[in-house]
């Protein structure tokens, strides 16, 4: 009966309670927007909007008007979730071991992810700034009763300011940004949740902070736009973020001291855009991005493509190819009403195209 209790705790600890995702390759980057993923996150060359400040911050010299949003959340969700709330539902009800790693052994390997965002900020010509908030969880199970568990909040600052060159034809752009991270990254075991339910053990006296990290650091991105024509717009766009790596100042939790999270690596992006169809306010725009192309991991994972058919910022149909997979989306916009809606899929293995994990993003503006 013991074992069933704890088994069923695992489960329940692991599935249903986590904080409201974050993939590991948010470790590579900066802060994801729904408009660069559904253009397969190539981005870097075009820049043209808000999603600039965690881009490219060279974008915000090009802008035509001023932009603020103060209230605009997202909800992000695996195509994987709905099964394993149904399964939960279904197995745990017995309270049978069999049940319990019947539901672990059907569901191992696969990736459960939710998450929660808001992106306020306030950018004008040349100079802005914002907030990427994230609060999320990832977790993939494994066959020996454990699970990877990535959970907690980050947060994104970045305060940018830009200027043209050579005719509006370079644009160079930087930003001084804060960063925070709290949360929990580790693989969970039965030892791990014995020891937060057997009371009077040795190990009793388990915290949450025992397994969480903690920290604030500051950093800096720079970045660079150069279109040497009119004529379709060829844009060349070059960005570094966190330049020289942002280190984390360990934080209290609850009082009490937690781990420090590893430094954010520098990346240096790449990438290229073109508007091959432009008349009046109809405009076909194309992109090509290389992400982190410093950082040691597989380079099929770093190529995004990227294209936009849109009406003005009316409306805004998005396609492309992330890290091996087709991605898509739309942004309405009129007024006080500005709608985004997007599908994308993480890559869960060191190679594009090897285990895929479907997301679905809905982003509404619900105030200036």
């Amino acid at each position: 009966m013991r074992w069933q209790t704890l088994t069923g705790t695992a489960v329940s600890f692991l599935a249903i309670h986590a904080q409201p995702g974050l993939s590991k390759d948010f470790e590579n980057w900066t802060h994801f927007g729904l408009r660069p993923l559904g253009m397969g996150n190539a981005y870097v060359a075009v820049a043209d909007d808000y999603n600039a400040l965690f881009y490219n911050p060279a974008g915000l010299a090009r802008l035509k008007e001023w932009d603020g949003e103060f209230l605009n959340p997202r909800v992000d969700l695996s195509t994987n979730l709905g099964g394993l709330m149904k399964d939960v539902q279904d197995k745990l009800k017995s309270g049978k071991v069999s049940d319990t790693l019947e539901l672990i052994e059907a569901n191992t390997g696969k990736s459960y992810h939710a998450g929660f965002g808001l992106t306020p900020h306030l950018i004008f010509k040349n100079f802005g700034f914002g907030i990427g908030i994230d609060v999320g969880a990832s977790m993939v199970f494994h066959k020996n009763i454990a699970a990877d568990f990535d959970a907690g909040v980050r947060l994104v600052m970045p305060f940018t300011f830009a200027m043209n060159f050579l005719d509006d034809k370079l644009s160079v752009g930087a930003s001084l940004k804060g960063r925070v991270r709290a949360g929990v990254d580790r693989q969970f075991t039965m030892e791990d949740i014995e020891a937060f339910q057997t009371k009077g053990s040795d190990t009793s006296d388990k915290k949450i902070n025992d397994y969480a990290l903690g920290g604030f650091g500051t950093g800096a991105d720079v970045g660079l736009l150069f279109t040497p024509t009119k004529t379709m717009e060829p844009t060349i766009g070059v960005s570094v973020t966190d330049v020289g790596a942002t280190s984390y100042e360990t934080q209290d939790i609850g009082g009490e001291a937690v781990g420090n999270p590893a430094p954010q690596l520098a990346s240096v992006n790449v990438g290229f855009s073109l508007k091959p169809v432009q008349k009046d306010k109809f405009y076909v725009l194309t992109s090509m991005d290389m992400h982190s192309i410093n950082q040691p991991y597989s380079f099929s994972k770093k190529w995004n493509l990227g294209t936009e058919v849109g009406y003005g910022s009316i409306i805004k149909l998005q396609a492309g190819l992330y890290q091996g997979y087709l991605t898509g989306g739309f942004q309405f916009d009129v007024g006080v009403i500005n709608l985004r809606a997007i599908t994308y899929a993480e890559e869960l293995g060191t190679q594009a195209g090897f285990q895929e994990d479907r997301r679905y993003a809905v982003q509404i503006k619900l105030l200036l």
